[in-house]
């Protein structure tokens, strides 16, 4: 019995014994695969890493660049900070990506996740992404800039501000309107005061029987002794039109673009005090009714007898 007792107890420490031998095997199994696979990951760890510090400084210049560039364009604050956090948030993603493909993790599909999401988000903000993609090609195009003149739509103001998504005018009646910023870049847009000189054209009609040269002469004289018409730009006269009361004619007037609005008022009078001196008529609107009295006469008679 006390053999059997024995050999019971030296088989269960063999047992053991093998058991632990076993686990101690598959330890150092895994210690040296462990190690393999980490001396082999280390060159990717190093790239990586690189990628990672390399990737942030450069998304700092680059950022840097754009906030430099945007002010030398005098773009709005709004904007600036808006495009410069736009495209740092872009810049990280893309750098996040980068870092995963060089660990070797497959990125496929956080590509098509994020690709997916740009999507959704594009489709439930069209119209102010479209706004705002118009405001950036406003700033970097510069087709017109804060103090400027425009026309759009049958709305003329001074610009005022270009925001992210609108662009403010302020009306000539000292009005505030807001205008999307695909508005401006897809309908037709006329800036008044863009180029250094402007053409003015003025409409002066003079009764028939009036002198046309004399009156070209009236309007030609004050012109050419005005203030603020440039005098090296062809400034003329011409008939433009008959019309039903008047002779209209036309008057092609040059200034500087920031003079504009006083030459106009300025002309227009000047206009008007020439003709009195010269004693030019300008008409205005009557209806002259002819009676043939002979024809009534004749009919009266016939009626008496």
């Amino acid at each position: 019995m006390d053999y059997i007792l024995l050999d019971s107890i030296i088989d269960g420490e063999a047992i053991i014994n093998n058991d632990l031998e076993t686990n101690i095997s598959n330890f150092q199994k895994w210690l040296n695969s462990t190690a393999e696979w980490f001396t082999g990951y280390i060159p990717n760890l190093i790239t990586a890493a690189v990628i990672l510090f390399g990737g942030y400084w450069l998304i700092k210049l680059i950022v840097h660049i754009l906030v430099k560039a945007l002010g030398k364009s005098k773009a709005d604050h709004t904007i600036v900070s808006f495009l410069s956090s736009v495209t740092k948030t872009g810049l990280y993603i893309c750098l996040f990506v980068c870092v995963l493909s060089a660990l070797r993790f497959d990125v496929s599909t956080l590509i098509a996740a994020l690709g997916a999401a740009v999507v959704t988000v594009g489709l439930a903000l069209k119209d102010n992404l479209a706004n705002v993609a118009s405001g950036t090609l406003i700033i970097l195009n510069r087709k017109f800039k804060t103090g400027d003149f425009i026309e759009i739509e049958g709305i003329i103001g001074e610009v005022m501000h270009i925001d992210m998504m609108h662009t403010t005018l302020r009306t000539y009646d000292h009005k505030e309107v807001l205008i999307p910023n695909s508005r401006l870049t897809s309908n037709n847009l006329i800036n008044h005061f863009k180029l250094e000189a402007r053409r003015i054209d003025i409409v002066v009609p003079i009764k028939y029987g009036q002198n046309v040269d004399a009156a070209r002469k009236a309007i030609l004289d004050y012109v050419n002794n005005a203030e603020f018409v440039l005098h090296d730009r062809d400034n003329m006269v011409f008939v433009e039109n008959y019309a039903d009361s008047s002779i209209d004619l036309k008057l092609f007037v040059w200034c500087r673009s920031e003079d504009y609005w006083p030459v106009y008022f300025d002309i227009r009078e000047g206009i008007k005090k020439s003709f009195d001196r010269d004693g030019i008529e300008i008409p205005f609107n009557q209806l002259d009714i002819h009676i043939d009295d002979s024809s009534a006469l004749t009919k009266g008679k016939d009626d008496n007898k």
